[in-house]
């Protein structure tokens, strides 16, 4: 194999990683919304950003 095609293999590799990526999350909160419901969910949120801050 060549440089030109490991190289594109592997960008190919990254790219599809990212988009599994998308959908896992995706996946999580819309888990987390049916288990817990929108208000806890945005509460937790808004909880979370102000002990950030």
């Amino acid at each position: 194999m060549s440089i030109s095609s490991l190289l594109s293999l592997l960008a190919l590799v990254a790219v599809l990683t990212l988009v599994v990526a998308m959908f896992v999350g995706g996946a999580v909160y819309v888990l987390r919304l049916r288990r817990h419901g929108s208000e806890a969910v945005l509460a937790a949120s808004r909880k979370r950003r102000e002990l950030r801050d």
